[in-house]
């Protein structure tokens, strides 16, 4: 019998023990919910980004087509899209925190 300890959760009432199980399910619930935010929150991000770049992309090659000119017109907006897109990926995850997180005074 050496090394057990007493087992003090027999002891106590059902209901205890239950409102013990909610309260670790509320919480489980609640990093659940977050953690299901933010990760829908930064693919969000993450597709912005890639949409820029098909956009910047498509224009230049629609460009590209009625100038007639090589695909440079592709590459060059394929770069400006993901500069655009960087930038809104940017400025939502480092500067309108950082905006947010300042007094309003």
């Amino acid at each position: 019998m050496a090394g057990r300890g007493v087992d003090f959760m027999r002891f106590r009432t059902p209901e205890a023990r239950r409102s013990e199980a909610l309260i670790d399910d509320q919480k489980v619930s609640e990093q659940r919910r977050e953690m299901m935010r933010a990760s829908g929150q930064f693919m969000g991000h993450g597709l912005t980004w890639a949409l820029a770049v098909l956009l910047f992309m498509g224009i230049g090659a629609w460009v590209d087509s009625k100038v007639g000119s090589a695909p440079i017109l592709m590459v060059i907006g394929a770069f400006v899209g993901g500069g655009a897109g960087f930038y809104s990926l940017y400025s939502h995850i480092v500067i309108k925190p950082r905006e947010m997180g300042q007094d309003p005074e």
